[in-house]
């Protein structure tokens, strides 16, 4: 009956994952003070950490959603802008690596991988370990825990994570490294193996001084569980609750630490001590609003109500829960804890509806959802036995059975051992109920042993581990005595030697001062009239150039918001001219110039907004003049726009055509591609293409070009102002018909990016 609180344990396996990607105690830190010290700090490099560090905590925030994400790339995409311009090589790594994260919680695994891996190259290629490091960390974490041979990767990643920070003696970083490794071994069921590690990283946070390690006493405490070792199991989950109680832990940890130290006393049946913790694990979640946890933290707690003989409050539990189930899978399971709930108090008439239910259920769930048909199996067998229908008790017994079978798990082999012995009892066959009975107390012998196995081991790794800590604080201690002799040796030796050339010194000045002081003098004055009289000159031409300077940046920045309020009162006169206008084709013409000089008007406003006044931010500036074509068309977001823009920075000579074709292509597509109101979709992509080129493409899945005009194209003015444009860039100009229309615009454009 204890299989269905293995499984929820399950459930909880990868909580402690996101510490793998904390590289900054920053990021312990909640958003609030995060953001207020962004406020308040001016340093560059200050600056890159803490929108790094905010970035990373969105990601991981309880209950974030694409506000939380988009926020995140935002930080991203500043903090490697800033990097870049004050050259910081850390901020530039740690900034791709959350750029990574975040597409990788968008569900753009590949790109996020593809990303990630730039970020290792480029800490490669300039030698910065802990950014090779970090880059594996976040490798590591595209690869999936569901699947075995990604799981492997990802353990191979964290270990060469691990083995640099144990090089460069990164304590810090080692610490939530080691508990990642562990993490990534327990799901590969290397149970001792992973233990190690864990009183491993216990170690090196209190060698460091960080008291926060009840994550480390959790997860040894949930092994033990899983192995059996009950006793062990409650001493490390109680001392994961004293560590978080000391350290002001209320974050959802505490929430599975609890959970844990309930299923503990669940599984000796001591549901009496199981519940307050259950409960205590239950508000947690319900605090941070966590539809996971409370689903599953209330089928425990409801499960524990009904084994202290209150039924109601169980019962009432399970339906709270109805608002969270997502799928069949959810529902099956919520039923299958009503029908045990109620057989257990034995209400077989009202448990009898709920078997019906799940036996309904169970048709809609994959067979391969063995978590959730353990259970029901499970449950229905008991039922089935209970109001003595032995056909159907035999049909769900021999299904748990071949369940838990193929999975080897000895309680619940033994569960089915002890179904077997009931049902054979009831039908009077005694020869083969006591061959049952045999065999489960032959495996109850077998996990047994295996339990005082894992004891001793236990107890191994935990006397191992004090004698490395007298060893370390033996050796310490006789290194503090060794070096304070060697200091307080090294100290006279220095104080002799200081002294004796004191000495000498003091008696040659006193010999030689009368003679030098009148020349020296002399000689003092003269150099300080020189360096008076080139500091005042120096001053004066630092003054000089520095207004020149000055005036230089208001210049330009006067001369883009002149030529922008120019094309700003041209754009104004033009429009004024559309409403004295009764040719449909004449306002057709003035309403496209009023959009190209829109295209140019807008790259001059954000030259003379900007502080860089001679390049153009791309992403920016193509997002602002989509959305800026679309509200002038008013098309009621019929057309989505796809935009693919890398981060480009291009001179004003270059940004302007792009503007232009841009504003051409999508003003044709949406005219002319997309007839009758006609919804749509623009793909538009600028990006690297070659060492030295660029490529613009811009595509629509509209009517397509009229037949015989993709041979010769160019009886537009649009079409013929794209090509001259694409000329003016020194590049090709291709349109053709794929399922609409095509454009794009190869140029050359000799800078590099990573």
């Amino acid at each position: 009956m204890l299989m269905k609180i293995f499984s929820l344990l399950m459930l909880f396996t990868i909580s402690t994952i996101s510490v793998m990607a904390q590289n900054s105690s920053l990021e312990e830190l909640p958003v609030s003070e995060l953001k207020k010290r962004l406020s308040q700090h001016h340093a560059d490099t200050m600056k890159i950490k803490l929108k790094i560090a905010l970035g990373r905590v969105l990601l991981v925030k309880p209950g974030g959603g694409s506000l939380e994400i988009d926020t995140a790339m935002r930080y991203s995409i500043e903090a490697e802008q800033l990097s870049r311009r004050i050259g910081y090589s850390k901020g530039i790594i740690n900034a791709i690596l959350l750029r990574a994260l975040t597409l990788n919680k968008k569900n753009e695994a590949d790109t996020g991988l593809k990303t990630a891996k730039q970020a290792l190259a480029y800490s490669i290629k300039i030698g910065e370990e802990t950014g090779i490091a970090e880059s594996y960390v976040v490798i590591g974490q595209h690869y999936a825990i569901s699947k075995p041979e990604e799981l492997v990767k990802r353990m191979e990643y964290y270990r060469k994570a691990s083995d640099i920070f144990r090089k460069t003696h990164n304590f810090y970083r080692l610490a939530s490294s080691l508990q990642g490794d562990a993490e990534m071994l327990l799901l590969n069921r290397q149970h001792m193996e992973a233990i190690k590690i864990l009183f491993e990283a216990i170690n090196v946070n209190k060698s460091i001084g960080n008291k926060s390690i009840q994550g480390i006493y959790w997860l040894i405490g949930r092994t033990l569980n899983e192995l059996g070792d009950f006793p062990s199991a409650l001493k490390y989950s109680l001392l994961a609750i004293k560590s978080a109680k000391a350290v002001n832990d209320t974050t959802l940890t505490v929430a599975s630490i609890n959970f844990t130290t309930s299923s503990v006393y669940t599984y000796m049946k001591d549901y009496k001590n199981a519940l307050p913790y259950a409960l205590k694990a239950l508000k947690i979640a319900e605090h941070y609003n966590d539809s996971d946890y409370i689903f599953t933290i209330s089928i425990s707690t409801a499960f524990n109500y009904t084994r202290v003989n209150k039924l109601d409050d169980a019962l009432k539990l399970l339906r709270n829960i109805w608002q969270y189930a997502k799928n069949d899978a959810d529902s099956l399971y919520i039923m299958t804890y009503f029908l045990g709930n109620l057989n257990y108090a034995k209400k077989y008439k009202e448990a009898a509806f709920y078997a019906g239910e799940v036996t309904r259920l169970l048709k809609k769930i994959p067979p391969d959802n063995f978590n959730n048909r353990i259970t029901a199996y499970n449950f229905l067998a008991a039922h089935y036995i209970d109001t003595r229908q032995i056909k159907l008790a035999y049909q769900y017994a021999d299904a748990y059975a071949a369940v838990v079978r193929s999975f080897n798990f000895p309680i619940g082999i033994r569960s089915v051992e002890n179904m077997y012995y009931k049902l054979d009892s009831l039908q009077g066959n005694y020869k083969s109920a006591i061959k049952h009975h045999l065999l489960s107390e032959e495996i109850k012998d077998s996990i047994e042993n295996v339990t005082k196995a894992y004891q001793v081991s236990l107890l191994q790794i935990e006397n191992d581990t004090e004698k490395k800590n007298n060893d370390i604080d033996t050796l310490t201690k006789a290194g503090h005595a060794k070096d304070d002799a060697l200091k307080r040796t090294q100290l006279m030796q220095k104080v002799i030697m200081t002294m004796s050339v004191l000495l000498a010194i003091i008696t040659a000045l006193i010999f030689s001062r009368y003679r030098l002081k009148q020349r020296t003098n002399r000689k003092l004055e003269e150099s300080q009239r020189e360096l008076d009289q080139k500091n005042t000159y120096l001053e004066s031409m630092n003054t000089e150039q520095e207004k020149l300077l000055k005036e230089k940046e208001w210049l330009i920045k006067e001369v883009h918001h002149r030529v922008k309020n120019n094309l700003q009162m041209v754009t104004s006169l033009l429009s004024s001219q559309t409403t004295y206008l009764d040719n449909d084709a004449a306002i057709l013409a003035v309403n496209d110039s009023l959009r190209r000089m829109q295209a140019m008007s807008m790259i001059h406003q954000k030259l003379y907004q900007d502080d860089n006044v001679s390049t153009i931010f791309m992403p920016e500036y193509i997002d602002e003049l989509i959305h800026y074509l679309r509200d002038s068309f008013d098309d009621n977001h019929r057309i989505i726009f796809n935009q693919k823009i890398e981060n480009l920075n291009l001179d004003v000579t270059q940004a302007i055509p792009l503007g232009l074709i841009i504003t051409e292509s999508i003003v044709n597509s949406i005219k002319y591609a997309f007839l009758n109101s006609k919804a749509g979709i623009v793909d538009i992509s600028l990006g690297q293409e070659g060492p030295d080129h660029l490529l613009l493409f811009i595509a629509d899945n509209g009517t397509g070009l009229p037949k015989g005009m993709e041979k010769s194209p160019l009886n537009s003015l649009g079409l013929d102002l794209m090509q001259g444009l694409a000329r003016q860039l020194k590049g090709t100009f291709q349109i053709e018909n794929n399922n609409g229309v095509q454009i794009k615009i190869k140029f050359i454009h000799p800078e590099n990016t990573i």
